[in-house]
């Protein structure tokens, strides 16, 4: 048996007594990291060069994170 082939939650009960285990085999996604890592660069830059624009780039992205 493939260890994909475990389920992802195990729930053992027996009368009042439950015992849950949880198995996650997710690993962190490198693009995740990558869009990360060039927003906060992108931030630094703009808040070295050009300080005044530092605002609206906030505003945008929490524009583009909310969905509006």
């Amino acid at each position: 048996m493939k260890k994909a082939d475990y389920p992802v939650v195990i729930v053992n009960g027996d009368n009042n007594d439950v015992k849950v285990s949880l198995t996650i085999n997710q690993k962190p996604s490198k693009f995740a990291f990558a869009v990360i890592v060039f927003i906060a660069l992108a931030i630094l830059a703009v808040s070295f060069y050009c300080p005044d624009l530092l605002a609206d780039l906030v505003r945008w992205i929490i524009s583009i994170a909310i969905g509006s």
